[in-house]
């Protein structure tokens, strides 16, 4: 049996849904999963009549506030609602958990979902975090709520997953199986250098690095997982005397943890690494990772090819160009259509000679001089009858070989040219 569309799209299957919803009164929806919305719609979809949606409005700023909302827009009118009382007494947060938890109860008698989407206009922080941490464990046993937000904060989340108050759906697909799970007090520092250059450190965007410099550096050593002091230089400050080079370094280094507010890296055997303090989630790790794994092991290449092609959202940092981000780039490039050229020549070994021509066509556009390229796209036009389109792309193949390197195409093309031409 095919897999329904919108579990296609939000890359979970409603078993894997619903196995994490199950005994558990807080699920998140994992705020960088490309398929969060779609994750919203299985919910509405698969639920129905036994799920209540609220989203948040941009009135919602306070605990306070968005209570008062939330019981005006989903209870019945009249409802003697115990979390306005808790309101008007000034209840503390811990107390207009219990207050909301008991009204959530009430509405219905059978079991629901509450699905609070936009819940990034809240926050976790002040009295949010007591109201969070004491809701699990006051919730009633016909009652779960999934929270849906761009951004969430690391915390009180982390902790009530471990506790095994929360879970969290969409993790599978996020980069090192996401930010929240981990034991300890490491920081968790997201890196989406395929992605337009987004950084997230504990749940939160890095949205100014104090200038083009600190940011640069801050690539590099996320890049470089163990540089030497030598190298740094090199590329960032060949022309300084190693003493100005140094006082640059350190400022810069420091700017960097202040936009942190972690150290990025320790200083150890020579080498600067990075600092067991962070844990690192690098878009670029994971699709080299893929593209390697597909190299080495053909039983499971594909997976691997999709899974690159689908961390390549753009090339490695646009807008920076310095030579060690320019080098870096033609040589992600080179990887990822080497993923879209594994992923055509596969479909093309299923018959599936569309889907075979839309990857290869992609990757001629990436690396339009790749001969052995073209001359898979024009044996696919061949096979399916379209003789012009498959001569045509041997005109432009020759024209871009002659543009480029002064040369015509091999034998081989020629022959293959000659079969399709022939009458």
């Amino acid at each position: 049996m095919s897999t329904p569309i919108v579990e296609q799209v939000a890359e979970t299957t409603l078993r894997d849904f619903e196995s994490k919803l199950r005994d558990k009164p807080l699920v998140i929806l994992y705020p960088r999963h490309r398929g969060r919305n779609a994750l919203v719609a299985l919910l509405l979809q698969q639920y129905n009549q036994d799920i209540v949606y609220y989203t948040l409005s941009e009135d919602d700023t306070t605990l306070q506030t968005w209570l008062k909302h939330i019981i005006g827009d989903i209870f019945p009118q009249g409802f003697d609602s115990q979390t306005l009382n808790a309101i008007s007494s000034r209840a503390h947060p811990d107390e207009l958990a219990v207050a909301f938890a008991a009204d959530l109860g009430s509405l219905r008698s059978e079991r629901y979902v509450l699905l609070l989407d936009a819940f990034d206009r809240l926050g976790s922080t002040g009295p949010m975090d007591p109201f969070i941490r004491s809701l699990p464990d006051v919730m009633p046993g016909n009652v779960q709520i999934v929270i849906s937000a761009r951004l969430m904060d690391l915390q009180p989340w982390n902790d009530l997953i471990n506790e095994g108050q929360a879970a969290v759906v969409g993790n599978e697909e996020a980069l090192g199986g996401g930010i929240y799970g981990e034991e300890g007090g490491r920081g968790q520092l997201e890196v989406f250098a395929l992605s337009g250059g987004h950084v997230y450190i504990d749940g939160q965007p890095v949205t100014s690095w104090d200038g083009s410099l600190p940011r640069h550096l801050f690539y590099y050593f996320v890049d470089h997982p163990m540089v030497t002091r030598d190298e740094i230089f090199s590329i960032f400050w060949p022309n300084m005397s190693v003493k100005e080079a140094t006082n640059v370094f350190h400022v810069t280094k420091r700017k960097i943890s202040e936009r942190l507010g972690y150290e990025l890296t320790n200083y150890s055997g020579g080498f600067y690494v990075h600092s067991p303090r962070l844990s690192v989630h690098y878009d670029v790790r994971t699709f080299e990772e893929s593209v390697q794994d597909a190299i080495i092991n053909e039983g499971s290449a594909s997976a691997n090819w999709y899974q690159a092609v689908q961390l390549y959202r753009a090339d490695y940092l646009p807008g920076v160009e310095t030579s060690w981000a320019e080098a870096r780039r033609a040589e992600l490039k080179h990887k990822y259509a080497q993923a879209l050229i594994g992923l055509g020549r596969y479909h093309r070994g299923l018959g599936e000679l569309d889907q075979a021509l839309g990857y290869l066509l992609r990757a001629l556009r990436e690396k339009p001089d790749w001969e052995d390229v073209h001359r898979d796209v024009m044996l696919i036009y061949y096979q399916q009858g379209r003789r012009d389109e498959a001569a045509s792309q041997y005109q432009q193949l020759t024209r871009t070989l002659q543009q480029a390197f002064g040369i015509q195409p091999s034998r081989d093309t020629r022959n293959l040219y000659e079969v399709i031409t022939a009458v």
